[in-house]
């Protein structure tokens, strides 16, 4: 048995305080009693004695649990536990069309919705449904930007999607490849975990071949680190607007060197040749909303794992508080109706 706040078993000297405040309290009924001539039958002694000790139980109750007990035990290993993800964002200019239809409730509905504040919508519901693994986030457009370090704590990886502004981090091309390379480079060691890259992308590569995309991947995969793929847009060209910084109206829309507009399309074959290249999966957004997806994606690295996450067993710490506290409160219950 261990107390993480084991200071709080000082309040155990006022255990025999609250003792002697009932029991002062039930003197004081029967004396009460014997004033206006009422009999002390054995049933009414029987409840006084009752009400000492389930005052007494519900005071030392609450208290052992404030203290934080626990106890060792074996439990299962939580197979979300075991990850060890990099979740790139793709913030090339491509990333800023408006060619999504998304289907998520928790959305903010003032957001512009484009590709890019999808995809960091769906990393931010990975970051919710993660439940203790490692996870670090990085961007990528034709360079690769590291921005959070392998973390436990969701709730800043959550922090720093949220509040980054992406769309001022925008810049013209793609490169696939180095995002895988930044995704292991971030990951590092693995051989105790379930490591693995998720891009988040519409796709498009302006620096790689397949071939290259497929090497790459291939060499990723022979690290034991595969790449999932999250495909975002439409397989049909759309033009890329312009919007100033706060405003939804679109001012215009971006152009090449020689004044044409640029077109812009979901380009799954990149995704799907890194994704299957490296043992990985590729996931198209159009298919499902973002929690589904996300709820697919973290059931399948786990499974898809060399080795056997989820089924052994380790020795852990078993928080018994709340079963106390629970307790505590049947006893008081108990002194209040007897």
């Amino acid at each position: 048995m261990e107390f993480s706040q084991p200071l709080a078993l000082w309040l155990l000297i006022l255990l025999p305080v609250g003792l002697f405040g009932i029991a002062a309290n039930e003197r004081f009924v029967r004396q009460a009693q014997r004033v206006f001539l009422l009999s002390d039958s054995t049933a009414q002694q029987w409840r006084r004695t009752s009400r000492i000790i389930s005052g007494g139980l519900a005071l030392l109750s609450l208290i052992i649990a404030l203290s934080g007990p626990q106890f060792w035990t074996m439990i299962n290993d939580d197979p979300h536990h075991h990850l060890k993800l990099a979740v790139g964002i793709d913030v090339s200019k491509s990333m800023l069309a408006e060619d999504v239809l998304l289907d998520d409730p928790a959305a903010d509905p003032s957001a512009i919705v484009n590709r890019l504040n999808t995809a960091s919508l769906v990393a931010l519901r990975l970051f919710e449904e993660m439940a203790g693994g490692q996870a670090s986030l990085f961007l990528f457009a034709r360079n690769s930007i590291e921005v959070v370090a392998p973390t436990r704590d969701q709730g800043f990886l959550r922090y720093m999607v949220q509040h980054t502004r992406l769309a001022e981090m925008t810049e013209s091309g793609s490169d696939l490849k180095m995002a895988m390379a930044t995704g292991a480079d971030l990951i590092g060691d693995h051989s105790q975990t379930a490591g693995a890259v998720i891009l988040i992308s519409d796709g498009e590569d302006t620096e790689n071949s397949l071939d290259e995309l497929s090497n790459q991947a291939e060499l990723m995969s022979s690290n034991g680190l595969p790449v999932y793929t999250i495909g975002i847009g439409q397989p049909t060209d759309v033009y890329i607007p312009i919007h100033r910084p706060g405003a939804t109206a679109i001012e215009g829309f971006y152009t090449d060197s020689g004044g044409q507009h640029l077109r812009t399309r979901l380009q799954p074959a990149n995704l799907q040749i890194t994704a299957s290249s490296s043992g990985g999966r590729y996931f198209a957004l159009s298919d499902t909303e973002p929690r589904q997806l996300v709820d697919s994606l973290l059931k399948r690295i786990p499974q898809a794992a060399e080795w056997p996450i989820g089924s052994s067993r380790s020795r852990g710490l078993k928080d018994i508080a709340p079963l106390l506290i629970a307790m505590g409160l049947v006893f008081y219950v108990a002194h209040c109706l007897l």
